[in-house]
């Protein structure tokens, strides 16, 4: 490896009055924070003292207040995911200030303490993940496939800028070629490497899903593609076996419907979808798809929405577009997953299956033997969609992923030619909760909850408890969807650069919400106090207790009413982007 792909593991943080120093152990060049000048440079003069460790710099970003540096604290070990390279996650983090005015404004302050908390709310996650020595943003087929001059960019050079969570928080560092060892590549997503055994061996299972920065956001306020092609809860999902020095994987991808549509909470449980920009919707299409088979090849674009209740339009939507509009590699096929799958009748996933087992042997697998060869490459993916991209979608996606892992382990000499995955077996266990893992680490990022439909993809079966679960967890998205994810869109937004703070412009976060989002709510706890407290203290004339139970009744009926009049303003909007967070017609 060059000396300019390496990335310093070992750090020493120094502080001093007007001055941030951040050393490297063995580098000629540190990073120099002059906190009077706010400039961020490079320089050989090596500081003096007793420093302390950090695990690494996820960058600087500018708030209200100051310019703040974001390091690492601590870190965890995930494990190797080639047998050589540890992969590591953030386990702790730290905002230093460069500096603070003397004196703020109380108004100053108080919208800094908000774009703290947003700044918190994204980095509290314990999803980021990366490697000193390994570039986690491609897949193992990318970097068999690549020459030496691409080995010798830095890292950050040579990542997948989709995957780099980081890349507008390391500006600053980038500017500076001699600071290439501190600028470390940051992936957000779901990450397992679980040691397994089957039939007597031993080997290494990876399952790596890495989240698409791009048209990045959470589940009601961010649908559809945009006008790069980009689209939204985009992750790819790479599968990995390692069985002593031979590596085989996999990958599948999911995505947001490629059409402009908006589905934005308005206090209804689960709100209409709303297709635009009808005239170009087959461009936004064809320029999605496109990207799909440059990054991967062939593909099977899986579409498992309804085609009744309120995704009867968007599906018959797609499914014109994809069918009017053909595109060479491109192979759509819907599929009613609740309709085929309702009544427990979860069998007829194999009909699925059965569609699109054909590609699947055609488009194969990238595996490398043990001598480092590369016998066989990956031609194309399933690129699987529900309305959300998360619960339908997991089972999906698990049932692909166990029948090209049968294929690999038996290639691989882990299992003979006639030999399956046993039901039951300690292996089976452990591949289906991982996938489960996965599915829940997905839609925790997208929707703050676990997946759906989870006791499937964990056990092969459907029960009634896991019905009842589910019912529990749609509950709890519908409370973290409707009143607490425009924070969530907006700490996105602010993390990866598509909100930047200006103290030139006014912050969308000085704004005051619409007076209606305090008024409604607190009429309406007024009200049901006043409704419990006659209950407890009842009127000795029954006929003027009833009369006031069923006047405050009516009053709250009428108010809930009131707050579907005025949903728009009763939900927590995203404020920081209002261009991912609105459709472009409302």
């Amino acid at each position: 490896m060059s000396a300019a792909a390496v990335l310093y593991s070992e750090l020493k943080l120094y502080q001093s009055p007007g001055s941030i120093v951040i050393a490297g152990q063995g580098a000629s060049h540190v990073v120099s924070i002059n906190t009077d000048t706010l400039e961020v440079s490079a320089t050989t003069l090596q500081p003096s003292g007793d420093g302390r460790s950090i695990a690494g710099i996820v960058g600087i970003i500018n708030l209200p207040l100051s310019q703040y540096l974001i390091i690492m604290t601590e870190k965890s070990e995930v494990g190797q995911i080639d047998g050589k390279n540890t992969i590591w996650k953030m386990s702790k983090y730290e905002l230093i200030p460069f500096r603070e005015p003397r004196s703020p404004t109380e108004a100053t302050r108080s919208l800094n303490e908000k774009y703290l908390a947003l700044l918190h709310k994204a980095l509290c996650g314990e999803s980021f993940y990366f490697s000193y020595t390994y570039d986690i943003t491609h897949t193992m087929q990318r970097l068999a496939n690549v020459d030496e001059s691409f080995k010798s960019l830095t890292f950050v050079e040579r990542a997948d800028e989709r995957f780099v969570w980081n890349r507008y928080l390391m500006s600053q560092l980038e500017v500076c070629p001699e600071l290439a060892g501190y600028t470390l590549p940051i992936v957000y997503g779901v990450l397992s490497i679980t040691p397994c055994s089957l039939f007597g061996k031993s080997f290494d299972f990876i399952l790596f899903s890495r989240r698409n920065q791009n048209r990045v956001g959470v589940r009601y306020f961010c649908r559809g593609v945009d006008e790069g092609g980009h689209v939204a809860n985009n992750v790819e999902t790479e599968q990995i076996v390692r069985f002593g020095d031979q590596i085989a994987s996999h990958v599948n991808t999911r995505g947001s419907i490629p059409l402009y549509w908006s589905q934005r909470s308005n206090i209804t449980y689960k709100p209409f979808v709303k297709l635009f920009n009808q005239e170009t919707q087959k461009d936004a299409y064809v320029k999605h798809m496109q990207t799909q088979i440059a990054l991967y090849g062939k593909n099977i674009c899986v579409s498992l929405i309804d085609d009744k209740g309120k995704e009867k339009e968007i599906c018959n939507s797609f499914t014109y577009i994809a069918n009017q509009f053909p595109m060479p590699g491109v192979r759509y096929i819907h599929f009613d997953f609740h309709k085929q799958c309702s009544k427990m009748r979860w069998e007829n996933l194999g009909i699925l299956m059965g569609q699109i087992q054909e590609d699947l042997d055609k488009f194969g697998y990238f595996y490398q033997d043990g001598n480092g060869a590369t016998v066989s490459l990956q031609s194309g993916v399933v690129r699987t969609n529900c309305i959300d991209c998360l619960d339908r979608t997991n089972v999906v996606q698990g049932l692909i992923a166990k029948y090209v892992l049968t294929r690999q382990l038996r290639q691989m000499g882990v299992m003979g030619e006639s030999d399956e995955i046993l039901p039951n077996s300690q292996f089976e266990f452990v591949f289906k909760n991982r996938w489960a893992d996965n599915g829940d680490g997905i839609a925790r990022q997208y929707t703050a909850t676990p997946a759906l439909k989870s006791d499937y993809t964990r056990t092969g079966v459907r029960t009634r408890a896991g019905l009842l679960h589910d019912g529990y967890k749609s509950m709890q998205r519908y409370v973290q969807n409707n009143f607490l994810d425009g924070a969530r869109q907006d700490s996105y937004d602010l993390f990866v650069g598509n909100h930047r703070y200006s103290a030139s412009e006014e912050s969308p976060l000085a704004k005051p919400r619409h007076p209606v989002a305090f008024i409604l709510p607190t009429a309406i706890a007024v009200f049901f106090a006043l409704f419990v407290l006659k209950l407890i203290m009842p009127e000795e004339s029954w006929t003027s207790q009833i009369a006031h139970l069923a006047l405050y009744i009516g009053v709250i009926v009428a108010l809930f009413k009131q707050c579907v009049v005025w949903g728009d303003y009763l939900v927590d909007q995203p404020v920081l982007y209002l261009t991912l967070a609105k459709a472009k017609s409302e």
